[in-house]
């Protein structure tokens, strides 16, 4: 194991060798900021590519015809392309932010028994390298967006979600599950898998229960919920 020597040999390395990245940012943290930067910039470029390339009247009518219970002054108020770009831009910010912190809070809590004591700050610095792959899927949507001769709907071009394969329309009941759950799942689990690994003296069978379990809850709690109301 070798440790990564700077903060962008460690972008390379979460993809690479998750391991030597880790261990790095186990002693560096600060570095994870350029990471948090770029799964921001990534949501950002990814959204002013669609919203520049988009056919705008098709999306308001489409957004018109499948969100019937708005009232039409809200509807001519919120469907402009300024407000749905910030309107996706805000909902990535916050929503990627919450998921590092609640990440960061959940393997603080489920390694106490550890050995090893791994601050909260640690584990957020940790977070944001395991949450890096949705730069990829950000990039994946960015060449899907410019290079698909159809129209899409948002919630089904962001190819980090299910969605983004299975492009449900929005009055769906399904749509906001599908929407929000990351098809890149198996690839954060396994970097979480590296990072509780690296980081703490848990066996192989303990560390697979802590990267997985928050993801599990998701996918099955949150159908339940749906399925029930």
């Amino acid at each position: 194991m070798t440790p990564s020597k700077n903060p962008l040999v460690a972008l390379v390395d979460i993809f690479r060798s998750p391991i030597d990245c880790f261990a790095a940012i186990h002693e560096r943290p600060k570095w994870s900021l350029l990471a948090y930067i770029l799964i921001i910039f990534g949501s950002v470029a990814m959204w002013g590519a669609y919203f520049n390339n988009v056919d705008l009247p098709w999306l308001q009518q489409t957004l018109t015809a499948q969100l019937s219970n708005v009232e039409h002054d809200v509807q001519q108020a919120w469907l402009t392309k300024e407000v749905l770009l910030a309107g996706e831009v805000f909902s990535d910010l916050v929503g990627r932010t919450a998921v590092l912190f609640i990440l960061a809070l959940w393997l603080n809590l489920a390694t106490k028994g550890s050995q090893y004591t791994i601050s909260f700050g640690k584990w957020l610095a940790a977070s944001c390298f395991i949450m890096m792959p949705s730069v990829i899927g950000d990039f994946a949507s960015y060449i899907n967006i410019m290079f698909n001769p159809a129209n899409i709907l948002p919630n089904a071009a962001d190819l980090n979600s299910l969605n983004g394969l299975l492009k449900l329309p929005l009055n769906n009941p399904w749509s906001p599950f599908m929407t929000t759950m990351p098809l890149l799942a198996p690839w954060y689990i396994a970097l979480t898998y590296a990072a509780v690994g690296a980081w703490t003296d848990f066996d192989r069978a303990k560390a697979i229960i802590v990267a997985a379990l928050p993801w599990l809850l998701v996918i099955v709690v949150w159908p339940l919920m749906i399925a029930l109301a």
